[in-house]
Formats: C-alpha cells, structure tokens, sequence
C-alpha cells in the first residue's frame, strides 16, 4: 500500500533531484512548491516532509488525512506540536543525523575566527598582501579551553573534534552524562556561569526551549573573557542578538559565529568584522541529506504499512 507524501519547502533542483532518484514506488513524493517534480496539495497529503516550513495549526487542519509530520533535523520550533499531539499525529525527528554536519561547522567556525580566514580572503581578492597584519591576533586551538553548552549528540561530536587539537574541553547541562562517558570523551563537567567565565571558546549545542531561550546575554557578556569566541550552530534565540552585537562592537568579546537565525533576526545584515555569518546551513551537506532523506522515505512506508514511525517525540 502506497502512501502520499508531501515535501513543504521550496528545494533547489539538485537536492529535489537526490530525493526524487532514491524515492521507492510505493511512496507518491511531490512538492508543495517543485522544480521539477510534481506539484502536490495540502488536501491529498498524507505525511508532511519538513525543514524550515513552519507547520502551523491552521497548515496540519488543511491535511485531514495527515499520518505524519517528518522534520529533517531534530528541532520542532517550528511546528506546532502541541497541537500536533492533539491531533494525534506523530512527529518524527532525525535525531544524531546531523551531528557531524554541525560539529564540523563548529569547529570551522572556531578556526575561521582565529585565523581570520573570511578577513584575509576579501582582502586576498582586492589583491591587498596582508600576510603580517593579523600576526599579532591569530591564534591556535592547541591549549584553549573550549566549553560546549549542551551535551548531546551534536556536543559530543564538537568535543571529540577539538580534543584532536590539544584543548582543554569542559561542558554544561541540564543533565550530566556518566561518569565513563566523560572519561571517554575526555570532557569535564563544569556549572553554566564557569563555563562562562572559563571558556576561551563557547560552543553552544542546547535546544530552544523557554529555560534556554536568551540564557546567554549582556550579564554573560560581562563574565566572558575579553578573548572569548562564541560559536552559535544551535539556535539563534538562546542568544541575545543586541547584546551580542553590543560585545562585537565593544570588543567584550574577540568574536562570534552565528549560524541559527532567520532573515528577520537582528543578526542577519549586521556588518562587523569579527562576526562570521551564515544562513542555517550547520546541518545543509549533502551526505546528511542523503541519510535524512532515507529515513523519512522508510519512516513513510512503516506509516503506509501501520507501523509505528521512528524518531518520534
């Protein structure tokens, strides 16, 4: 038995093309807004495929038969999952599948800030020949402590990159791993405000949720070491974009990486040279695509054969 399968976001062609080429014949996958596939509706879909649509009450109402909401990534802020419980439809996550994806942006970020890779290219392209001005600040990671906020899938993964730099990793979280864990990972376990006031690298890796939203803001900035870096891959609202620009300018901080945020944040626009933008690509590779895409098209033909979908909250 078949199932009808509706993709919300408007892809490029490529990406619509991987999904198409691996799309089994019992799933009838088509677009809400299609490149080259088939256009489909809200009305006639079964299982809704998401990555930055935001699922609202008002969209899940116009699919009376919806069976399953598939996020490609593991945040659900934007879809409204309360109601989504209500309704007793499932909502399914790709929970560690972008782990290596975000980790390795981290850790580029990390390394674009200290070497000033995003300020030598521009000036390279102007044929301007910088090779001594930014001597004197540029650093390595060798020795650093780094400190990740959020201990999960992503944060374990960002601490064993760095650790094959030679840092000093320490971590915060709600919920301390085991004691093994640690040891393994060659992690410590600090309070929220140490690692605040430790860290020469901040790397934050925690959900959105109403405890972590804004949990890093002017009173932080104040604790934070002048040299501080802060990488945000996680989501832009755990950190208060005013106050971060405040420290940019001021120099409170050396600098920041900002990837979680949408066109209407502060953030997006904003033109300082200590400041690495990008537009929530933390987890856009192609390979975890790939992996995402599998699991959604098997997780929609489990639902098709009235089994129960993986990754579910």
């Amino acid at each position: 038995m078949g199932i009808n399968v509706l993709y919300l976001d408007k892809m490029n062609e490529p990406m619509e093309r991987m999904i198409l080429e691996m799309c089994p014949p019992d799933v009838d996958l088509k677009f809400l807004q299609p490149n080259i596939g088939e256009k489909g509706t809200l009305e006639e879909a079964e299982c809704l495929f998401d990555t930055t649509f935001q699922v609202t009450r008002d969209i899940i109402d116009q699919v009376p038969n919806l069976k399953l909401i598939q996020r490609t990534g593991v945040g659900v802020d934007m879809v409204d999952t309360a109601y989504a419980k209500e309704k007793n439809i499932p909502v399914s996550i790709c929970r560690g599948f972008n782990s290596s994806s975000v980790a390795e942006l981290a850790v580029l970020d990390m390394l674009a800030l200290y070497r000033h890779i995003v300020d030598l290219t521009v000036l390279s392209r102007k044929k301007e020949w910088h090779t001594w001005t930014y001597r004197h600040e540029s650093f390595e990671l060798l020795g650093k402590t780094v400190g990740i906020i959020g201990g999960g899938a992503i944060g374990r993964e960002v601490m064993k990159r760095v650790k094959a730099f030679g840092t000093n990793v320490i971590y915060s979280d709600v919920v301390r791993m085991d004691t093994a864990l640690e040891e393994q990972l060659g992690c410590r376990y600090v309070s929220f405000d140490e690692l605040i006031r430790s860290s020469d690298i901040i790397s934050i890796h925690a959900p959105l949720l109403e405890s972590t939203r804004g949990m890093i803001g002017a009173e932080q900035f104040e604790m934070m070491k002048d040299t501080a870096l802060l990488i945000n891959t996680a989501r832009g609202q755990i950190v208060d974009a005013d106050a971060l620009t405040e420290a940019l300018k001021t120099g409170k901080i050396r600098g920041a990486a900002v990837d979680t945020f949408v066109p209407e944040d502060p953030m997006f626009g904003v033109e300082l040279d200590n400041l690495i933008v990008t537009p929530h690509v933390g987890a856009a590779t192609y390979d975890n695509y790939y992996r995402v895409y599998k699991f959604g098209l098997e997780n929609a033909q489990r639902v098709a054969a009235g089994k129960e979908p993986l990754g579910c909250l």
